[in-house]
Parts: structure tokens; C-alpha cells; sequence
């Protein structure tokens, strides 16, 4: 949990001392912060002026996070996975590799059976800000 969300739990925080502290935040701290679902404790104790400022990204990472959903549902939804998920998992792991490498932690999870929504949006958060490392490793900036 960042400061913004220790602060926001102190009993007795001041609600401008919490905007200034969300206004000073990086987007990848905000988005660290819905990743890990407690940005609704934020919103709330945030004066209501200044709710919209968390609330509007919310919502944005909430639209990527239901177009992501749908992808995997249409990767699950195909004959072919349904096939795979039944064998083994190292023929599955080869599959996965193979043809949805972008989607595989999404992917065991599912055949694991423990894909939850928190790791729905933290793979949208990795999505956001991890690929840029990968760019920069592969092209040895």
C-alpha cells in the first residue's frame, strides 16, 4: 500500500492534505492503488470536489479490464482450448506458449481454477507499465 493509502486509513487525516498528496501522485502510483483495490477507500475519504480525479481513471482501467475479460472468455470460449485445458498441463503450457503467450498467466490461472479479479487488474496494470522494460531489454537501451 502506498502513502497516499496509509494516509487515507489514519482516523485522523485531513481530506485536503489527502488531495494534495493524490494530486502529487505519478498515474503509475494511482494505478497501483486500483491494482490492488483499495482505491475505493481513497475515493471515499477524499472531499467530494475532488473524487472525480480517481474516479475517471477508475473507470477507464475498469473498461480495459472488461475488454481484457472478454479475450480471455473468447480464447476459453474456443473448442480447441476447451480441448487443451482437459489434458495434461505441460501439453497445455506448450499450447499456451505457443499461441497465446500474452494471455498465459491469465491462462494458468484459469486452469488452475483461481482467476480472480485482482489478478485480472494487475495483469492490466503490468500490461500498462511492464511492457516498457521489455522494450528497453530487447533493443539494449
Amino acid at each position: 500500500m502506498n502513502r497516499v493509502g496509509k494516509y487515507a486509513m489514519e482516523k485522523d487525516m485531513d481530506e485536503t492534505e489527502l488531495l494534495k498528496l493524490v494530486f502529487e501522485l505519478p498515474e503509475k502510483d494511482k494505478m497501483v492503488m486500483w491494482s490492488e483495490g483499495y482505491i475505493d477507500l481513497v475515493i471515499e475519504k477524499l472531499p467530494k470536489y475532488g473524487q472525480d480525479i480517481l474516479v475517471n481513471r477508475k473507470d477507464k482501467w475498469e473498461d480495459t479490464k472488461a475488454y481484457y475479460q472478454d479475450q480471455l472468455d473468447n480464447i476459453l470460449s474456443k473448442e480447441e482450448m476447451k480441448m487443451k485445458m482437459k489434458r495434461e498441463r505441460k501439453e497445455f503450457a506448450l499450447f499456451v506458449m505457443e499461441n497465446y503467450k500474452e494471455f498465459q498467466s491469465l491462462l494458468f490461472l484459469c486452469y488452475d481454477g483461481y482467476l480472480k479479479d485482482v489478478d485480472l487488474r494487475k495483469f492490466v496494470y503490468r500490461r500498462s507499465y511492464g511492457t516498457r522494460k521489455n522494450y528497453l531489454k530487447n533493443n539494449k537501451i
